[in-house]
């Protein structure tokens, strides 16, 4: 099978890629007339048959509804993504999905939702024990998730995110990406579905300090949670321990900046921690060195 891509020794890309080429060899399609059925760019069938690319759950629904399939595709996409997630996590992203409320607390990191590729990969990374593919693996898997901010249909949920200021001041990775993430969280931040809130270390000890979590809400109704601990936490629609949780979230959420409070906290604390030009490492020196190199 051609294609020595980065998932090409997954057996369940394998399969995934040897039935999309052995159904569109039957349906006589060149790879850009099946992306055309499909309204992707060419690209995203090279790269899935080329293995450059692990086929998404949207992927794998358009497929099926290209050559008139009934989840075939879909279902194929689904397994290979759910190994994208650690073993207790693997649940939560078919439920986040589906949710259209998702209130999220974050004591140390940027929710994985409004993460930049280089400061996920580094969150990544630091996993002890982790080598390069699963680095990837994990890393691709978390990107998928945040299709669900900018979809059309159905309508992107409404997601309430809490961080702590300690998430601003977290060196994850160097001064750009931390630069690049704080920028980021202000431009998602400006969706008019996403609130970004920050809690400022001048509420001192709090309760969220336990742990970070996720909420799903779904009509109303808190439904589903996600606890996050040293031993990767637990998916949980337990009603009890939903409603203890959400309980705390609205705590929290009665600690935090306004919202145009928060946003001008992490913008400030962008500028004077991670481009500063007394940081020799910042944003800003980089800039510089950069363009002193082309004159």
């Amino acid at each position: 099978m051609a294609g020595s891509g980065p998932f090409a020794s997954d057996e369940k890309c394998q399969d995934f890629v040897g039935n999309l080429v052995r159904l569109r060899g039957k349906f006589g399609w060149t790879q850009p007339q099946l992306a055309a059925a499909c309204h992707f760019s060419p690209a995203v069938i090279s790269n899935i048959e080329s293995f450059q690319r692990a086929p998404l759950l949207e992927h794998g629904e358009a497929i099926d509804s290209a050559f008139g399939l009934t989840g075939m595709f879909a279902a194929k996409a689904w397994s290979i993504q759910s190994g994208a997630y650690p073993d207790a996590f693997k649940a939560f992203p078919a439920h986040e999905a589906a949710a259209h409320d998702i209130y999220i607390y974050e004591h140390s990191v940027f929710p994985g939702l409004i993460q930049t590729e280089r400061y996920a990969r580094a969150v990544i990374a630091a996993w002890p024990n982790i080598v390069p593919e699963e680095i990837d693996r994990l890393l691709a898997g978390r990107l998928a998730r945040q299709k669900i901010l900018t979809r059309e249909e159905p309508a992107p949920p409404r997601i309430w995110a809490l961080v702590d200021e300690a998430v601003l001041r977290r060196p994850v990775d160097d001064a750009a990406v931390m630069h690049e993430q704080c920028m980021h969280a202000l431009e998602v931040a400006k969706l008019p579905h996403v609130s970004l809130a920050v809690v400022p270390q001048a509420a001192r000890w709090h309760v969220g300090l336990l742990g970070s979590c996720h909420i799903l809400e779904r009509e109303g109704i808190p439904r589903v949670v996600n606890l996050e601990d040293l031993a990767d936490g637990r998916v949980s629609e337990d009603p009890v321990l939903v409603r203890r949780t959400a309980l705390r979230f609205r705590t929290l959420q009665h600690e935090a900046l306004p919202g145009r409070a928060s946003r001008e906290i992490i913008a400030r604390l962008a500028e004077e921690l991670w481009n500063s030009p007394a940081s020799p490492d910042g944003a800003r020196a980089l800039s510089a060195a950069a363009t002193a190199g082309r004159a």
